[in-house]
């Protein structure tokens, strides 16, 4: 029995990389067998020249077996039976230990390589494998059968036994690498197991029947044994037709499980991951993918592989030379091995297209997907004709599931409205724009109106972002209610709400509803036990005076606004000159895009220390832009890249950049960490915990190597889609850490309940903290918070040696800040870290990153 699980290169060796596991297992495995065989031999004389020529045929008795193998599927792996026992037990009866070790290991190698074309740590792996069993049954054999009684009953009980123990130990030894490498939950179901899954009892008997009996045949008559090998052909043919068989009916009650699976539950991401792991196993995937257009946008993405536990959601174009695309329209395609095709971004391997795949059809109530698997697993040559059928009836049982939840209608109301306040969201709000131009500019006039709340980020930092929550959404209901009937009402995010009025007599009219709009904002919002005021500047701006271009009404409202709160008139109009108040921040928005795409930006490093020691335990990412002018501060141009849109691309660069010096620190024998920042926009980006994976893989990374800095206000912005993303970035590795911790509004729960494993004390509390009585009691109630919950306390704004030692007395577990040193370039960081002491990298993991 072998194992046929994933055989992925890796790019370096760590715990994390499943390869490296599985050669601990073969590390174990050989140093056990060579140990036994070691304590045997020295009782044993060296091969006699008879005993070598038995060694030889032997090898090539294993070796053939490997050309008649029978493949049973278990889960994500696959058990392989051969007739390797009849060799096997002929080896126990005439040789010695030593001689059959080496005999199943010359013929596995020369089998595995010759037959089943094997590479690798798996062929590593199933050659120690091989050893292991020869060792075991050599062991379990002369425990209870004497060497003279080899072929009498009490050997053929010996034989026996032997080969039931191997069939025991090589399912036990395969589980663990499908476990290891492929699949975690394969333990728990070799448990759960029938025991006729776990013990080829017929098989096993059969052919160590055979085995005996060519034994007594090769004494008695030798020429015999070509009937034995006739016969030991058709029983392979047997097998054979027996592992297709006992296939066939595992799939019909594995498409009865699924169906199964599926009745009755109405929770969305729980029938997606449902369907798509289910479709994975039955048809031998790598990964199994759902697309799902809603009528309107990019159509939304799932994806689930072994690199990707939990399904991968993202908005991608549907690209029609796509392998799949057919597939949409209602034709199921089946992509043979070497076809060209279009590989989805994120996806392991980083190759322009899948090695083999399906995609069928998923017709659901109002809306189309397409339901594709790709890349098949060791076991089975390739995606047959027979896997497309099968794939179309698990897609017809999934498409009722599908339905049922209402995924479609789902998705499109997602897609289109906001989370917390259940408004239209900024495309629906463009969309009806459009609209509404259409029809109503030849009739009048088309108001365009952007509010904006006034100092709303100190009620979240002052009173929670719960309170803050239920402020918008009471805010949310009653402009509903106030301008439902005269157009759209849309959230655009954090704080700001639009409304289109689509039926104005004139400029004048839209005005009097911006001024409308204000007071409602402005009167008091009881909130618990509070009572909320707030004020609200809004900017307007009318179709067709300012355009009809929805993008340009929308712009020229938000200058609008823009002027309005800077000028504190409550309500303003678009007005021409507005724009010129603007120069630079428009100047620098248009700049910024250019900067990042030409990677003009650069990135400092400010190290973090052990107070205890010194030690520099790595270095925050922070980028920086130097125009011709000057430089621009990280607080003007980060927010422009939020409002722009640019934080993907801005993250992106500096996690490359970031990731790249720590790998040259690395290289250079040194164990530092970088942290980089993430903006809350990008906890909502589909795909951050791939393009983590990717950068880290191609740094050669573990992911320990790298913290990714959260804010307390930015998880909160949508709670359900960051926290998922954390736990998604949780399960990679990274390490997550809450930055500015006590300037935000998370309670101790929810701080408790996010996957973090450090807090980062803000520099307002840790400045002047020893003449301060307040900001000392915050700094060692944070420090006590962090030993209870098992987290690393960060505290940053150091600027003098009094705040270091009180924070090393303290317990602090690092610093950074002025004290320690500024914000550094690459190449004065690395200067500044010379002579100073690290911790260092053992010689081989330093080769291991370089390579």
């Amino acid at each position: 029995m072998t194992s046929n699980g994933a055989d992925a290169p890796r790019g370096g060796l760590s715990w994390r990389d499943p390869d490296a596991r599985v050669l601990a297992i073969a590390t174990v495995l050989a140093t056990l067998v060579a140990t036994v065989q070691a304590l045997w031999a020295r009782d044993q004389a060296l091969f006699s020249p008879r005993e070598s020529l038995i060694l030889l045929i032997l090898a090539a008795l294993f070796a053939c077996a490997e050309r008649f193998v029978v493949v049973f599927p278990v889960r994500r792996g696959a058990h392989t039976i051969s007739l390797s026992e009849i060799p096997l037990v002929l080896g126990l009866i005439w040789c010695a230990p030593a001689a059959i070790v080496l005999a199943r290991i010359l013929g596995g190698v020369v089998g595995l390589i010759a037959f089943r074309r094997q590479r690798g740590v798996k062929l590593l792996f199933n050659v120690t494998l091989y050893a292991t069993e020869a060792t075991v049954a050599t062991a379990v054999f002369r425990l209870i059968a004497e060497p003279a009684q080899v072929l009498h009953p009490r050997g053929w009980l010996a034989a026996y036994a032997a080969m039931m123990v191997v069939d025991v130990v090589s399912i036990v030894l395969v589980t663990a690498v499908i476990a290891l490498h492929d699949d975690s939950q394969e333990w728990r179901r070799l448990v759960t197991a029938d025991i006729k899954e776990l013990v080829q009892l017929p098989m096993v008997t059969v052919t160590t029947t055979l085995a005996l009996i060519a034994a007594i045949v090769i004494r008695d008559q030798l020429l015999a044994s070509i009937l034995l090998a006739v016969l030991s052909y058709a029983i392979y043919q047997v097998f054979r037709r027996y592992a297709q068989q006992t296939q066939g009916h595992a799939q019909v009650e594995q498409l009865y499980d699924f169906t199964r699976s599926l009745n009755g539950s109405r929770d969305l991401d729980t029938v997606i991951d449902t369907v798509l792991s289910r479709v994975r196993d039955v048809t031998r995937a790598d990964t199994a993918e759902l697309v799902v257009t809603t009528g309107g946008g990019a159509p939304l993405r799932f994806r689930l592989s072994d690199q990707h536990r939990l399904p991968t959601r993202q908005h991608n174009g549907c690209d029609p030379s796509a392998w799949w695309y057919p597939a949409l329209r209602g034709e199921p395609v089946l992509l043979p091995p070497g076809a060209p095709g279009e590989r989805p971004p994120g996806t392991p391997g980083g190759r322009d297209r899948p090695a083999d795949g399906m995609a069928v059809p998923v017709a659901m109530d109002r809306g189309t997907g397409v339901l594709m698997v790709y890349d098949s697993l060791a076991d089975i040559p390739t995606f047959s004709g027979e896997h497309l059928r099968l794939l179309q009836a698990l897609a017809a049982h999934a498409a009722v599931a599908l339905t049922n939840i209402g995924l479609v209608d789902r998705l499109r109301h997602s897609s289109l409205h906001d989370a917390l306040t259940g408004l239209p969201n900024r495309r629906m709000l463009l969309t009806d724009l459009k609209d509404a131009i259409e029809s109503g500019i030849s009739s009048g006039t088309v108001g365009v109106l952007l509010l904006d709340i006034d100092r709303f980020k100190e009620i979240n930092d002052a009173l929670g972002h719960d309170v803050g929550d239920d402020l918008l959404r009471q805010i949310a209901q009653r402009l509903q209610s106030s301008f439902a009937d005269r157009g759209t009402v849309a959230r655009l995010g954090g704080d700001e709400f639009a409304v289109i009025v689509d039926r104005c007599d004139s400029p004048q009219e839209a005005l009097d509803a911006a001024e409308e709009l204000r007071r409602i904002v402005e009167q008091p919002v009881p909130v618990g036990d509070m009572t909320i005021t707030t004020q609200a500047s809004v900017g307007v701006s009318f179709a067709p005076d300012h355009g009809i271009e929805p993008d340009r009404l929308l712009q020229r409202a938000d200058v609008a606004m823009y002027a309005a709160k800077h000028a504190r008139t409550g309500v303003r109009a678009y007005q021409a000159q507005d724009d010129l108040n603007t120069p630079r921040r428009l100047t620098l928005m248009a700049e910024l895009r250019s900067a990042i795409e030409a990677g003009a930006l650069t990135v400092a490093y400010q190290p973090k220390i052990d107070p205890e020691d010194g030690r520099v335990l790595g270095a925050e990412a922070l980028a920086r832009w130097l125009r011709p002018d000057g430089p621009v501060p990280p607080d003007e141009f980060i927010p422009l890249a939020e409002r722009a849109g640019l934080i993907p691309a801005l993250t992106r660069f500096i996690l490359d950049t970031a990731l790249a010096a720590c790998a040259d620190w690395r290289s250079g024998g040194r164990d530092l960490s970088v942290a980089v920042n993430l903006s809350p926009q990008i906890l909502t980006e589909p795909g951050l915990a791939d393009d983590v994976s990717d950068a880290l893989r191609r740094y050669g990374l573990p992911p320990t190597a790298l913290t990714l800095e959260i804010t307390e206000n930015g998880v909160m912005e949508d709670p359900a889609r960051s926290v998922r993303t954390l736990e998604l970035l949780h399960a990679l590795g990274v390490k997550l850490s809450i930055d500015d911790f006590g300037t935000g509004h998370s309670s101790l729960g929810r701080l408790a309940e996010l996957p973090i494993h450090e807090m980062k004390i803000d520099k307002s509390f840790v400045r002047g903290l020893t003449s301060d009585q307040t900001r000392r009691a915050v700094t060692d109630a944070a420090l006590q918070l962090g030993r209870t919950l098992g987290l690393i306390v960060v505290a940053e704004g150091v600027e003098d040696e009094s705040e270091l030692e009180y924070l090393r007395r303290h317990g602090c577990s690092a610093i950074q800040g002025y004290y320690i040193s500024r914000p550094l370039p690459t190449e004065q960081f690395a200067e500044w870290l010379s002579g100073r002491p690290t911790a260092h990298l053992p010689e081989l993991e330093v080769r291991t990153a370089d390579a």
